[in-house]
């Protein structure tokens, strides 16, 4: 496995791209709940949406990183290892089965089975998903004490004296 660095590199780059793309498709869908259930504005939606996809990004890094300082070489090994960990879609026979160009395939290692792993998956995504959550709406609350609200309403009309 290379360093934190590299891997951290890699991830960033491949799961953005990725993420990026599944979010801006899943925008509408979710903004659509967002001002039925939440009666959220388009301005608070878009910047919980936008806080929550970068979070997910950056806690995504670390539960990536684990899960390769966990499992990998040790539980199994890919041929094409570039991205082995995703937050939003769990382990499986894709990881070991992807290579380019190649007959080569991954393959476990000693008795692991792909429940196991995915196991580990789930442990690793799981505070994964609740830090992102909790990111966000710790940011979105300290924001929203530092941002101007609506300006009070006089409830009297000033009046014009003579």
């Amino acid at each position: 496995m290379d360093s934190f660095l590299f891997e951290t590199r890699i991830y960033l780059i491949w799961v953005g791209f990725i993420q990026f793309i599944c979010a801006v498709l899943a925008a509408p869908l979710f903004y659509l709940v967002a001002i039925r259930v939440k009666k959220m504005t388009f301005q608070a939606f878009f910047r919980a949406y936008v806080f929550f996809n970068g979070f997910l990004l950056l806690w995504g890094c670390l539960g990536h990183y684990a899960f390769l300082s966990l499992t990998y070489e040790k539980s199994y090994v890919s041929v094409d290892r570039l991205v082995d960990w995703f937050p939003f879609i769990p382990f499986g026979q894709w990881v070991l089965d992807q290579g380019f160009g190649g007959e080569s395939h991954g393959h476990l290692i000693g008795s692991a089975t792909l429940w196991q792993l995915r196991l580990v998956w789930f442990a690793i995504a799981l505070p994964v998903w609740l830090l992102a959550f909790a990111s966000t709406r710790l940011t979105c609350q300290v924001l929203s004490r530092f941002s101007p609200g609506p300006a009070p309403a006089n409830r009297r009309s000033p009046q014009k004296g003579g």
